[in-house]
C-alpha cells in the first residue's frame, strides 16, 4: 500500500499520553487533524514524563553507546556505586539490546547515530520555547545555561574531547574554575575542580505541569481524551483499526507514543521495535535548606540537579531492568549519599522518591517515523533521557510527515533501520 499525505480534518488516535503523546497531538490539532489522545492513566501521572529532571538539553548529542562502551560498562556494572546496573535476574531477558547496544557503539554504526543525533537535537531549546509558547505557557520554561561539574582534573580532561565537538557543531560553553564554580553556586561542597557551562539549555518548572499544559491546550483545539489500555494497532482498509480495552475502532491513522509499552504494539503489527525500559532513579526535597541557581549536571556521578515548582531533585542512573521488577531501595540510598556529599545543607532532609521508565533505543536514536508496515501507522518512540527536550522537534516531525508523504529528511529515524 503506498504512502500518501493525511488530509486536514483525518482521524488520529495517539496511543500514549506522556510528553511526547501530549506535544504531538498539540501539533496535530493545531494542523488541523482530529486527534484522540489514549492513556490507561491520566496523562503524565506515570511513566518519566511525571518524574524527570525537567531539562531541555541542547547538547544532547552523544549516542550513550560510544566507543569502548563494552569495557566502561562492564567496570560499571561490577561498581556498586556507578551509574549503569542491569539487574541479575532480566540479564537473559535484555542481552539481545545489549548485544545491539554494544553493535552500536563503534565504527560506521556509531558516526551514523552520532549525525543522526546533532541533526535531531539542533536547535531544541528554541523549538521548545516557541511551541510552549503556541500552547498557551511561556512562564513554565525559561533559558538556563547548565553547569557541568568535575570532581578531578582526570575527568575533566578525559570530557574536553566531547566539549570541543560540541564547539564544532555550535553548540557554545564555558569553562570555569574551582573559584568561580565556588561564586556561581555556594551551596555546593567544594570538591568540584573544574566545570564547563553549557549555554544551549532550559529548564520547565514542573514536567507533570507541562504535560497538562499541552494536554489542556490541545483539548481547547477539539482533541479528545481518553482513558484506556490500547491493546492492538493494525492497518485496514482506508485507514487503521486500533483496539481500545477489548473494542477495536476505526481511525484514519494512528501514531504509537507509548514509551517502552510501543514494543508490544510493534511486535502485533510484526515490526522490530528494540525499545528498552532504563530505569531511572531520583530523589526530589520538597523543603531544601541547601539550593542551586541553575541546572546542575554531576559529572563524575551520573546526577542531574534541578530546582522545580516540586522541590529540589536529584536524578539520573540507569538501570536496564524491564517493567516489571519492582524499584531497588539501594539506589534511593546511594543517591542520599550523593546529596550529603555534594549538597550538605540537604543532609538528612525528607524527600520523595521516584522511579520511571525511560523508552531507550539502542543507538539513543528515537524512532520518528512511519511505519514500515502501513502507510498510516506511525511511530514516536525512544527518547531515552530526551523525551523533554526532544518532545517539540518530534511534535513538528510528526506533523510533517503525515502530511507528506514523500518526506525523506528524517530517514535517520526510521523503524526501518531496524530491518522487518
Amino acid at each position: 500500500m503506498a504512502n500518501r499525505p493525511l488530509p486536514l480534518g483525518s482521524s488520529i488516535a495517539i496511543a500514549g499520553a506522556g510528553i511526547i503523546g501530549a506535544s504531538a497531538a498539540f501539533v496535530l490539532a493545531e494542523r488541523g487533524y482530529r486527534v484522540t489522545l489514549i492513556d490507561r492513566d491520566e496523562p503524565g501521572l506515570t511513566g518519566p514524563s511525571w518524574g524527570n529532571a525537567g531539562h531541555v538539553v541542547g547538547s544532547g548529542i552523544f549516542p550513550l553507546a560510544e566507543p569502548g562502551i563494552g569495557f566502561t560498562g562492564m567496570k560499571m556494572l561490577a561498581d556498586p556505586d556507578a551509574p549503569l546496573k542491569v539487574p541479575a535476574e532480566y540479564l537473559p531477558a535484555i542481552m539481545p539490546w545489549l548485544w545491539r547496544f554494544w553493535r552500536a557503539s563503534y565504527g560506521d554504526a556509531y558516526e551514523t547515530a552520532l549525525k543522526a543525533l546533532i541533526s535531531f537535537n539542533r536547535a531544541a531549546v528554541e523549538e521548545s520555547i516557541a511551541l510552549f509558547q503556541r500552547a498557551g505557557m511561556p512562564e513554565r520554561i525559561r533559558h538556563d545555561p547548565a553547569l557541568y561539574l568535575y570532581e578531578s582534573e582526570a575527568s575533566y580532561s578525559a570530557a574536553l574531547p566531547h566539549w570541543k565537538k560540541r564547539q564544532q557543531v555550535d553548540l557554545h560553553s564555558t569553562h570555569v574554575d574551582a573559584d568561580e564554580i565556588a561564586r556561581l553556586e555556594p551551596d555546593l561542597a567544594p570538591i568540584f575542580v573544574r566545570g564547563v557551562i553549557s549555554h544551549e539549555w532550559a529548564i520547565v518548572t514542573d514536567p507533570y505541569e507541562v504535560v497538562q499544559g499541552y494536554v489542556e491546550a490541545a483539548r481547547e483545539r477539539g482533541v479528545t481524551i481518553e482513558r484506556g489500555r490500547v491493546e492492538a494497532v493494525t492497518g485496514r482498509s482506508g485507514g487503521v483499526s486500533v483496539t481500545i480495552g477489548g473494542e477495536a475502532r476505526a481511525f484514519d491513522a494512528a501514531l504509537i507514543a507509548a514509551g517502552v509499552w510501543s514494543r508490544e504494539l510493534a511486535q502485533g503489527l510484526g515490526e522490530p521495535l528494540p525499545v528498552e525500559a532504563e530505569r531511572g532513579y531520583n530523589l526530589t526535597y520538597p523543603a531544601p535548606k541547601a539550593t542551586v541557581r541553575r541546572p546542575l549536571v554531576l559529572a563524575d556521578r551520573g546526577v542531574v540537579v534541578t530546582a522545580l515548582k516540586p522541590g529540589l531533585r536529584l536524578g539520573g542512573w540507569t538501570e536496564l531492568g524491564g517493567t516489571k521488577l519492582p524499584p531497588n531501595p539501594s539506589r534511593w540510598a546511594k543517591m542520599r549519599q550523593i546529596t550529603d556529599a555534594v549538597l550538605p545543607g540537604l543532609e538528612g532532609a525528607p524527600a520523595t522518591e521516584w522511579m520511571g521508565h525511560r523508552p531507550s533505543m539502542p543507538d539513543s536514536v528515537p524512532v520518528v517515523s512511519r511505519s514500515g508496515k502501513h502507510p498510516a501507522i506511525f511511530y514516536a518512540v525512544g527518547h531515552g533521557h530526551y523525551g523533554l527536550s526532544w518532545s517539540a522537534k518530534t511534535a513538528r516531525v510528526v506533523g510533517e510527515l503525515v502530511a507528506d508523504a514523500t518526506d525523506q529528511r528524517y530517514a535517520a529515524l526510521s523503524i526501518r533501520r531496524f530491518g522487518r
